[in-house]
């Protein structure tokens, strides 16, 4: 309910909205998280439908995108520990061929986050080790490397 966020009460004065354009826009912005909607998915559609359920619904695009910002990260917060717990069976998806974008609209999740959950169990990262552990020589100075005070003085 507008009534009970100030920032968007204050967005709804300043684009004259009424209570009730806001409640309307408040639900279909669930209602299209909840489903994957296709928007979701495609920056395109995202603008197209974002500036058409705006004008549909008299409430301003920042407002429609603050509702739906709201929307979707109380989506991710339900829905995010049980991707998770599914992590291996997308992993295994995926190395069997199926796009993380397919994987994320199957599990109506992000893309990026459904590319970060796989990407941190199939990457082997090294484990961070100090420089000298590495074989690595940490004691060149600058002039091996071509900087330092002689190099000006070669050069000119």
């Amino acid at each position: 309910n507008a009534a009970r966020n100030p920032t968007l009460t204050a967005i709804m004065s300043c684009h004259e909205c009424s209570s009730e354009s806001y409640d309307k826009a408040e639900a279909w912005c669930r209602e299209a998280v909840s489903a994957g909607h296709g928007m979701l998915f495609s920056t395109e559609l995202f603008a197209t439908e974002m500036t058409r359920v705006s004008r549909e619904l008299g409430v301003s695009v920042q407002a429609l995108n603050s509702l739906f910002r709201n929307a979707h990260v109380t989506h991710m917060k339900r829905t995010s520990h049980s991707v998770r717990n599914q992590t291996m069976r997308h992993v295994k998806s995926y190395l069997n061929g199926t796009s993380i974008l397919k994987l994320a609209k199957k599990c109506n999740y992000p893309p990026a986050m459904m590319a970060r959950f796989i990407v941190e169990n199939v990457a082997v990262l090294p484990t961070r080790q100090h420089p000298s552990s590495t074989g690595i020589n940490t004691n060149i100075n600058q002039e091996q490397v071509g900087g330092g005070k002689n190099n000006d003085a070669k050069s000119a």
